[in-house]
């Protein structure tokens, strides 16, 4: 039996600031399996799963975790799309 997974994070125009609590993980969805971060809602620890393919969110997450000695957990950012189209790219930035 498959384990239950949190709520999809939903990303706006609004920052969202999040603490990762997890190494990637990969969800089967409709499309095939896609990367994902179990992340926490810093304002009320509420727990999420985060989409992690798009391009725009890749590069910025390595960056952090480059910084962050080789691993996710741990790192502290917030995030939003650069505009309310559903293909924008994402923003982010490292919470310090």
């Amino acid at each position: 039996m498959p384990k239950e997974l949190p709520p999809s994070l939903k990303v706006g125009t609004g920052w969202i600031e999040l603490e990762i609590i997890s190494e990637p993980d990969v969800v089967l969805t409709f499309k095939g399996y896609a990367p994902i971060l179990h992340v926490q809602k810093i304002s009320n620890n509420l727990e999420y799963i985060f989409y992690i393919s798009a391009s725009s969110l890749g590069r910025s997450l390595e960056e952090l975790r480059e910084k962050n000695e080789g691993v996710f957990q741990g790192i502290q950012f917030r995030v939003r799309k650069k505009e309310s189209a559903k293909t924008a790219p994402y923003e982010v930035e490292a919470i310090e």
